[in-house]
């Protein structure tokens, strides 16, 4: 009787850790919890924590998932993209978390895992996507397009002052968990996801290192930018290259492409309302924005005009603007491609 009573003790203990794992954020979901809430202190006046004490938290509890439920499917979970936990951490480099995860057997297992365009964790990594922005679209570097920037650069700032090791953080603990370091891969899916990137910079990588070659051209853009901007910003490029594509399609696990997700299927913790003033206008016009947003942050969007009859150039460039306005205060989880139709109606 005794040895049942224990065995029943011991399956009411799984039970229950089960059953917290399960109620508990899954890691997919506290690191883009993570991503949203490191935004919103970067902006908070008055933080009550720093993105670090976000970071070991988010950290802390799946150190915890770890250890009540070792193998737990949502360490390893894959969305449609083929992306992991691991890879979100990754990319958003986040050495504590990337620590947590690899602390699990079932996650070192599948630590060469590559998603559905073929990078792994390593190489998501690699690109170190929260410094590197302006590298793989430097069209986002014109008047028009700037006000998307300073949530994105809040976060590259951040990084770079308190922890600028964070990405080589993150690569090392990789490999030490086990990742195969893949420059020769890392480069040819950077410069297929950054189809924008200058001439120049497809010449350096071919004889850099990925990481700090992509780094160093953020930032020596970014440098160029601001100065160029506290002399005249009128002398600034007012928009990116006539028919350049911000956005890219992603591929399924199947293979086959994905469609941008309707802007109602996002999980936004933010979203601003357009604002418009008084035009000497009058008509209706439809436009379609086509938004990449990781990180909590927007990237980039294109755009395609609707209606069958637009209005002058000059008040398209007014409605777009107010378009990216809105869009700079979206604060949306996950790494996505989505679809929002806006229409401006003037009478």
């Amino acid at each position: 009787m005794q040895c049942v009573g224990a065995l029943l003790l011991a399956l009411l203990a799984a039970l229950h850790q089960t059953a917290q794992a399960q109620t508990a954020r899954t890691p997919r979901q506290l690191i883009e919890d993570l991503d949203v809430e490191v935004r919103r202190i970067l902006e908070s006046g008055k933080p009550d924590k720093t993105p670090e004490d976000a970071e070991r938290a988010a950290a802390d509890e799946i150190a915890a998932l770890v250890r009540s439920a070792e193998g737990h499917l949502s360490l390893t979970d894959i969305d449609q993209r083929g992306r992991t936990p691991l890879m979100l951490a990754a990319a958003g480099g986040y050495p504590l978390v990337v620590q947590a995860l690899l602390a699990d057997p079932s996650v070192k297992l599948r630590v060469n895992q590559p998603d559905a365009a073929g990078a792994t964790a390593w190489i998501v990594a690699s690109f170190a996507p929260t410094l590197t922005l302006v590298a793989c679209q430097p069209g986002t570097l014109t008047r028009e397009r700037y006000v998307l920037l300073p949530p994105y650069l809040r976060r590259m700032s951040h990084l770079l002052k308190t922890n600028a090791a964070a990405v080589g953080e993150v690569m090392a603990l990789l490999q030490q968990g086990g990742a195969e370091a893949d420059e020769a891969a890392a480069k040819r899916l950077w410069l297929a996801q950054c189809p924008n990137a200058t001439p120049a910079l497809r010449e350096a990588l071919a004889g850099n290192r990925l990481t700090q070659t992509l780094v160093n051209e953020a930032l020596a853009r970014q440098r160029e930018f601001n100065d160029a901007a506290r002399k005249d910003v009128m002398q600034l490029p007012e928009k990116p290259p006539e028919g350049m594509k911000f956005t890219r399609e992603d591929k399924g696990r199947n293979g086959a492409p994905l469609p941008a997700l309707d802007v109602q299927q996002l999980h936004c913790a933010h979203m601003e309302k357009p604002q418009v003033g008084t035009l000497q206008w009058s008509g209706n016009v439809r436009i379609r924005a086509v938004v990449r947003t990781r990180g909590g942050v927007v990237e980039t969007v294109d755009f395609e005009t609707m209606s069958s009859r637009p209005p002058a150039s000059k008040f398209m460039d007014y409605f777009r603007a107010v378009i990216l306005r809105a869009l700079a205060g979206y604060q949306c989880k996950g790494e996505h491609t989505f679809e929002q139709e806006f229409e401006f109606n003037y009478s």
